[in-house]
């Protein structure tokens, strides 16, 4: 594998070579469980699996960690106002996310630790940076010393004292320098709290994600993953107080994904300019969601609109349908020569798929060549010769790559029939289509046609289409598609 990677810490594309040949070792930051995900907390994820579903294509063996930050302010604030246990919402919202995160087929990491379980690794880690004088104590908090590294700010490519001149930082009397950062909090009255050797609290942000991943994939791994938004100050945090505790650098390529926006602004709750995932599924066939997603490369920010919706309801029908093509035309003739035709060059589909998912995982590129191969098949049936018997082999040598691609990405896994059938489901719910309407004018029609009365079938058709109903006229009868 010859793949390059955007490394944030370097800045630059560099060539991406794992510690151990043929493993790969990668976290990426979960989800702060608070409240039910939304699609930002998708994209994150979606991205993520698929660079763990594309270095397993190529033949690695990948561990992937991602965890959950169920102990946070938010969580304890939102438990309060609802009156329960914090881990108790924490875990009812991992629940919920794990269902979400599945309705759109993405997969679990293959660990998913939770900071509650691992309260003892976060206390060594801060029991060692005291030890190594890169830490303090003070007033039962524990703060991370900024000027004992002086590398602090290489990720972000800032420096202490520009930070801090351009600080609002609150007046904090147990802080030696205002940079300075939480690893551990002490307990307020009546919060969730678990012992320490500096009184009871609980762990500050940064710790939680260096604890859980050295302790899953060592104290250096491969890859580290998050959004644009966490670079400063969690993934910075990260570093410093990782490399002054090992000695060692945490991760060797830091990758950053972009973010999401609705409609041109910030998501937000308070001005209704949101999104959760089990609303963005309830409205929208949830494999237009991957596609939208997957359409832009990582690194950029998504704008979601109801036209990259539809324009990805338009690509994945033309997709499906191309299969349930061919899958139609391999029970036509099962008998078909194994044979590709003289003349006929067969596109590079593979090659092509891992060129562009080699250059930083590339997927707007993979699936604009992904687009390519179905116009060769589709120009390819079209085509009046060679027969279609003779093309079959050939057509099936195409979309088996085709089809292996597509999973990589999440895309076009299902039956075609099915898949159409639940597309057509959400547009006719979408579009609040009378299906009763369209029966009958589609009955009108064929008997228009049995009766060779082709003017009022071709009115009726074109009735049905300014309804945004599609008519395709199959051996098997009439079928209908809405038009997306």
């Amino acid at each position: 594998m010859n793949l390059s990677v955007t490394n944030t810490l370097t800045n630059r594309k560099e060539k991406f070579e794992p510690l151990e040949p043929q493993t790969i070792k990668m976290y990426a930051c979960g989800i702060t469980v608070y409240d039910v995900c939304h699609i930002g907390h998708a994209m994150q994820a979606l991205i993520y699996d698929v660079m763990r579903d594309y270095f397993e294509y190529r033949g690695y063996k990948v561990t992937y960690v991602r965890n959950y930050t169920d102990v946070d302010d938010k969580i304890i604030n939102r438990a309060a106002a609802l009156g329960i246990d914090p881990l108790e919402l924490s875990e009812k919202m991992i629940q919920e996310g794990m269902e979400d995160l599945a309705s759109l087929d993405i997969r679990p990491g293959d660990i998913e630790p939770r900071v509650s379980d691992h309260i003892p690794e976060i206390i060594a880690i801060i029991e060692q940076l005291i030890s190594n004088d890169a830490a303090y104590s003070a007033g039962g908090d524990v703060y991370y010393k900024v000027s004992a590294n002086p590398d602090y700010g290489c990720l972000s490519n800032r420096s202490p004292d520009e930070m801090r001149a351009g600080a609002r930082v609150e007046v904090n009397p147990n802080k030696q320098d205002p940079m300075d950062f939480a690893l551990w909090k002490s307990a307020k009255g009546g919060e969730i709290s678990w012992p320490s050797p500096w009184g009871a609290g609980r762990p500050g942000w940064h710790i939680e994600c260096s604890a859980l991943s050295m302790k899953y994939l060592g104290e250096t791994f491969d890859l580290h993953g998050g959004g644009k938004d966490l670079i400063f100050p969690h993934h910075e945090n990260e570093i410093a107080q990782s490399t002054l505790a090992t000695g060692k650098p945490l991760a060797r390529y830091w990758v950053h994904n972009g973010l999401v926006t609705m409609h041109g602004k910030k998501m937000s709750k308070s001005t209704g300019n949101f999104m959760s995932v089990r609303d963005a599924v309830a409205r929208y066939y949830p494999e237009t969601i991957r596609y939208t997603i997957l359409s832009n490369h990582y690194s950029s920010n998504i704008d979601f609109t109801e036209q990259s919706f539809y324009n990805a309801y338009s690509r994945l029908i033309y997709f499906y349908n191309t299969l349930k093509k061919i899958d139609e035309l391999g029970r036509q003739f099962p008998e078909a020569p194994q044979t590709i035709p003289p003349n006929v060059e067969l596109p590079e589909v593979e090659a092509r798929f891992q060129k562009a998912m080699d250059d930083d995982f590339n997927t707007t590129v993979a699936i604009a060549n992904i687009g390519e191969t179905f116009k060769w098949l589709n120009d390819f049936i079209a085509a009046k010769k060679p027969k279609l018997k003779q093309k079959m082999h050939a057509l099936q040598t195409v979309a088996e790559p085709l089809r292996r691609c597509l999973a990589v990405l999440g895309l076009a896994r299902r039956q075609p029939d099915e898949a159409l059938a639940d597309i057509q489901t959400y547009l006719v719910k979408e579009k609040n289509i009378d299906l009763a309407a369209v029966n009958q004018l589609i009955d009108e029609r064929n008997a228009a046609r049995t009766d060779k009365n082709w003017s009022q079938a071709d009115a009726l058709r074109d009735q049905l289409c300014e309804m945004g109903i599609i008519i395709m006229d199959t051996p098997k009868g009439t079928e209908w598609q809405v038009q997306p």
